[in-house]
């Protein structure tokens, strides 16, 4: 199996049928959100599922529900035990990460990542990382974004959920906050560096919104500044590739010119290949979460994919939550 783990058909099958199998009954929209897919990518995959016998379809009033079949219950468990036979004849991963700091370099946060960065993300430069929902992704945006409050440091944070930063909002002038939710006004308080829109469906509300903050920078004071765009997915599967890569390319030059190290954050799993390729293609890094089996069952790991023009660790390095809460 390759180290990067990648998920075939197969996975998604095994995927969608441990969603329904877990709930008894599931609905299409449910199996989309577990299973990490589209509706309209899930809606094929349960169709296919359907015409096979591994799930079946059962009408509960006016709405579809689908249930897991026996046959499809056999695959999901001989696929996981297959899982990790793969796994076990891997050859263990080995590394050794330099602790050598580079100048012009943004701390991530995260110790283990600087050290494979040569000391962090490269000044001014705009990186995006690609994972799976999971707690180590926030723990590492997270940490990207705690400076602000330690050092000072003005920082952009633009998401659809602001719970783990609300205190960064409310008792730091610096971090400057913008959440992209109708329900924004129950989520945190209105204040000066807090900027309420009511959701991804407008983008030129979002571009006016940073303009505004723009402007409120003082230009004589030179620190680094930093941004997280966590929205990539939901603009994306909202606009599609064409206009999300005409709203990012106006938006990139405008965060570097103002001296912004930027960290994107995309789902890759919500995505058909082609969107994911016509965003990745816009950052001049990409760092990535992704999952496979190990002796010790389904772990994550992360790899720096590219980096242009800088010096960079190329392993993968197992992820351990422990270490990202520290």
């Amino acid at each position: 199996m390759s180290h990067e783990r990648r998920r075939t058909r197969y996975d998604i099958y095994a995927d969608a049928i441990e969603v329904i199998a877990k709930k008894g009954l599931c609905s299409l929209t449910r199996i989309s959100y577990g299973a990490n897919m589209p509706v309209d990518r899930a809606k094929k995959i349960v169709n296919f599922l359907v015409s096979h016998g591994f799930i079946r379809e059962v009408t509960v009033g006016d709405r579809k529900q689908y249930r897991a079949t026996k046959w499809g219950l056999e695959y999901l468990e001989t696929f996981r035990r297959m899982q990790k036979f793969f796994a076990a004849l891997e050859e263990p991963v080995k590394i050794r990460i330099p602790k050598v700091v580079l100048p012009g370099r943004i701390t991530t946060g995260y110790k283990d990542l600087d050290n494979m960065l040569y000391g962090g993300i490269p000044q001014n430069y705009v990186v995006i990382l690609t994972s799976p929902s999971c707690d180590e992704k926030d723990l590492l945006i997270n940490r990207f974004l705690e400076p602000s409050a330690k050092e000072g440091q003005i920082t952009f944070y633009i998401t659809t959920e602001a719970s783990e930063v609300k205190a960064l909002a409310e008792f730091q002038t610096n971090f400057y906050l913008f959440v992209c939710n109708p329900q924004a006004d129950k989520i945190i308080e209105s204040l000066p560096n807090v900027f309420k829109l009511k959701g991804v469906e407008n983008l030129t509300d979002i571009s006016i919104a940073l303009t505004s903050a723009f402007r409120k920078l003082d230009k004589s004071i030179r620190v680094p500044r930093r941004a997280c765009i966590e929205i990539v997915s939901d603009v994306l599967l909202q606009h599609h590739a064409v206009n999300t890569r005409r709203w990012l390319t106006g938006l990139i030059p405008e965060l570097k010119s103002r001296g912004f190290t930027t960290l994107a954050v995309m789902n890759p799993q919500m995505h058909p290949p082609e969107e994911i390729h016509a965003i990745l293609g816009l950052f001049e890094g990409e760092i990535s979460i992704y999952e496979k089996e190990t002796e010790k069952g389904l772990e994550r790991f992360l790899k720096i994919r590219k980096m242009y023009n800088q010096k960079y660790l190329e392993s993968e390095l197992p992820l351990r939550k422990e270490r990202l809460e520290k």
